[in-house]
């Protein structure tokens, strides 16, 4: 017997197992056509397929998808996370969260931890440990698929790890996401967040579709930035300004530029000015998030009523700007919140 899940093989290796198996090649796509376009994680119910082959799948794979070591939902919001044990033993977590209009959301990983090490952050605690790869990120969804029932209508890569740190996988789950003998997902509704690594940003212009770009900002002052986003001492506010202006230049995509307003921190008006000049000119979309508190960190959210003057400054200054609703912060959801082991 194979020792993994079928998913936890990539498509060539895959495709080597079932030809070792006596399989002919068109076997593969049924059996992904059962996975990816009708969500059924059962060898025996994928009825065009004998039932001597179907036999041979269950004494042969540990199961078509892994089994989540963990399984949480959020009883206000509905938010569900999944713990996902690897098999060096390291762990992700990923995130689906529903709307109340029906879409859905699914947040997913591409690192085991993250070397940016926000100091906000729980994710960037341990540091980085190692790079997903692609079928790593793919069995996040599949398995989020599995307990929703439900395709996303948004994927976004904003769990755990800088996304642009392991671009080959990232791009390479892209790929795998919008296939459309698969998922068929349109670039329009995937999402990359990143703290700011200019090559990814980069490269991600260069690419073809219209993937989406959400730039983790939290503040225009350099110094504070260093604090609060350490990779802005590689890149500084200048060069990540010239580099999503370009961005904006050649895909004609407006950019999300992210801010979690912390107590006495960032959330200021000298603050909200900072930001207001950083965006002058661009085509940008400030999103101001609400702070999400997990045990230990000595940062605050900032009050209502800040929060609230701070997004009147913005668009005072005509700045685009909108607050988003946190989700699954129950359950350690929450953006920030996720790590390589289950707190929910």
């Amino acid at each position: 017997m194979y020792p993994k899940t079928l998913l936890d093989y990539d498509s060539d290796t895959l495709k080597a197992l079932l030809a070792e198996l006596g399989m002919p090649s068109f076997r593969y796509k049924q059996i992904y056509d059962w996975i990816f376009k009708k969500f059924v994680f059962s060898f025996d119910r994928m009825t065009n397929l004998s039932l001597k082959e179907r036999v041979m799948l269950n004494e042969n794979f540990n199961g078509v998808v892994p089994q989540p070591a963990s399984v949480f939902k959020d009883r206000d919001d509905g938010s569900l996370k999944i713990l996902y044990r690897l098999h060096d033993d390291n762990a992700v977590e990923a995130v689906a969260i529903p709307a109340e209009d029906g879409r859905m959301t699914f947040c997913l990983s591409t690192q085991v931890g993250c070397a940016v090490r926000c100091p906000f952050c729980k994710t960037g605690e341990s540091g980085l440990i190692r790079n997903l790869t692609v079928q790593e990120i793919v069995t996040q969804l599949i398995i989020l698929l599995r307990y929703t029932g439900k395709k996303p209508t948004n994927i976004v890569y904003m769990g755990m790890g800088e996304p642009f740190n392991n671009r080959e996988a990232l791009f390479g789950s892209i790929d795998v996401f919008t296939d459309p003998s698969g998922l068929g997902m349109a670039t329009r509704r995937i999402t990359i967040s990143t703290s700011g690594v200019i090559p990814g940003i980069e490269e991600l212009s260069a690419r073809e579709g219209e993937v989406n770009l959400a730039v983790s900002l939290h503040t225009a002052d350099n110094d504070l930035r260093n604090k609060l986003v350490p990779i802005n001492k590689t890149y500084p506010l200048d060069k990540l300004r010239r580099a999503i202006q370009n961005y904006t230049d050649l895909t004609g995509r407006r950019v999300t530029l992210e801010v979690s307003l912390l107590k006495d921190v960032n959330d200021g008006y000298h603050d909200a000015m900072n930001i207001a000049s950083f965006c002058e000119g661009m085509l940008v979309h400030v999103n101001l998030i609400r702070f999400n508190y997990y045990k230990g960190s000595p940062y605050r959210p900032a009050a209502e009523l800040t929060e609230k003057n701070f997004r009147k400054a913005l668009k005072k200054e005509g700045v685009s700007v909108t607050v988003r609703k946190s989700a699954g912060s129950n359950i350690m959801a929450a953006c920030g919140q996720l790590s390589d082991r289950s707190d929910g």
